[in-house]
């Protein structure tokens, strides 16, 4: 039985969770990125710097 390669392209899909995507990260992740270095931005500003000073 002779085997038929598809002629289909590979969808392209999100690096961070798999869904089919156009782009390399897709718009639901890309929002959750997003708003988690907004938080870390957000802690860093709040508390200072930490790494520095005296040990």
């Amino acid at each position: 039985m002779a085997t038929r390669k598809s002629a289909r392209k590979p969808i392209p899909k999100c690096q961070l969770c798999g869904r089919p995507s156009a782009s390399v990260i897709c718009e639901a992740c890309g929002a959750k990125v997003r708003a988690e270095a907004m938080r870390r931005k957000q802690q860093i500003e709040k508390g200072g710097r930490t790494d520095t000073g005296r040990r």
